[in-house]
């Protein structure tokens, strides 16, 4: 992979009136999807996302929600032009949007999770911290260099090792999907990028 073609990272546009979410819930082991880790099999039936009630003035559901576990929680459009992108090593689970009174907004919701990670971070021109919890994960990032040949130019969705709770895109998906308008959706370029 060229400079040119470097990947995207998947972000949140709130906006003023669109919801946010807390955390995944009657999924065991949640944070297992922040982490690049399958979890397609068995996955429950009742995982839903409920709006936080700290935000109780935005109720709007956009295509891509913002949320606690940093999943990439979209509606079933998004996800389809997605999917019809035929990416390798994502899944799509679905998943419910409870409102502010714990009544089901909807049901068309699904959790993109690239399960791919690639080591590909240059942490020699990179700036960050280790974690002090765990040494294998990143607690912070604020320059973010990767390096091209570690990148499978074919790959559209994955996770860097190290900061595997972001997500980073192919230009030509992010471009696709930007083109689509759909709301909620943002990227963010890596000069651009901090965590």
């Amino acid at each position: 992979m060229n400079v040119s073609s470097m990947p995207v990272v998947w972000e949140w546009d709130v906006g003023e009136r669109f919801c946010v979410l807390d955390g995944v819930q009657n999924v065991p082991n949640e944070y297992q999807l922040s982490k690049g880790i399958s979890r397609a099999l068995g996955f429950p039936a009742d995982a839903n996302f409920a709006m936080s009630a700290r935000h109780r003035k935005y109720v709007a559901l956009a295509d891509n929600i913002s949320n606690m576990n940093r999943a990439l929680v979209v509606s079933r459009r998004l996800k389809e032009v997605v999917e019809a992108k035929h990416p390798r090593d994502v899944e799509f689970l679905p998943v419910s949007i409870l409102d502010h009174k714990q009544k089901v907004a909807s049901s068309d919701y699904f959790i993109i999770n690239p399960f791919k990670v690639v080591d590909c971070i240059d942490k020699d021109k990179s700036k960050y911290r280790w974690n002090n919890i765990d040494p294998e994960k990143m607690s912070s990032c604020t320059r973010l260099v990767l390096k091209p040949d570690a990148i499978d130019p074919e790959l559209l969705l994955f996770r860097p090792r190290h900061l595997e709770y972001y997500v980073l895109v192919h230009p030509d998906l992010a471009e696709a999907l930007e083109g689509e308008g759909f709301t909620g959706l943002s990227f963010t370029p890596l000069d651009e990028f901090e965590s």
